[in-house]
């Protein structure tokens, strides 16, 4: 007959001292926290990016004349959120960053309803 994985005892897992335990926690630890602040930076750019996108579609709107009178507020208010977007560029504080991100969507959300609604 044939023993399989392992005749014997099923457990033939490694010894590991607890100082050797302890270093792996912490190091997984650690990749686990670079992990969050990588997603986070990638969705806080991938945020900014669609602020700033929007602006420039503003723009381009109102250089093919598409605004009239009741939706040039809106376009402005579009424009104000994707430069606030591309402020988050320059703000080097992580709290104040994130402020002015969200007032970028705020602004933004608000232009693009406005334009919706008004036309």
């Amino acid at each position: 007959m044939s023993g399989g994985r392992g005749s014997g005892s099923r457990s033939k897992r490694r010894q590991v001292s607890a100082e050797d335990r302890a270093a792996a926690v912490e190091d997984y630890r650690e990749s686990v926290g670079r992990l969050q602040h990588t997603a986070y930076r990638n969705l806080r750019q991938t945020v900014a990016y669609a602020t700033i996108f929007v602006a420039v579609i503003a723009v381009w709107m109102l250089f093919i004349g598409q605004a009239t009178p009741a939706t040039f507020p809106w376009y402005a208010v579009s424009i104000v959120g994707g430069a606030f977007g591309l402020a988050t560029y320059f703000v080097r504080e992580p709290r104040s960053r994130l402020y002015v991100l969200a007032v970028a969507v705020v602004l933004v959300v608000v232009g693009v309803t406005g334009m919706f609604l008004t036309s």
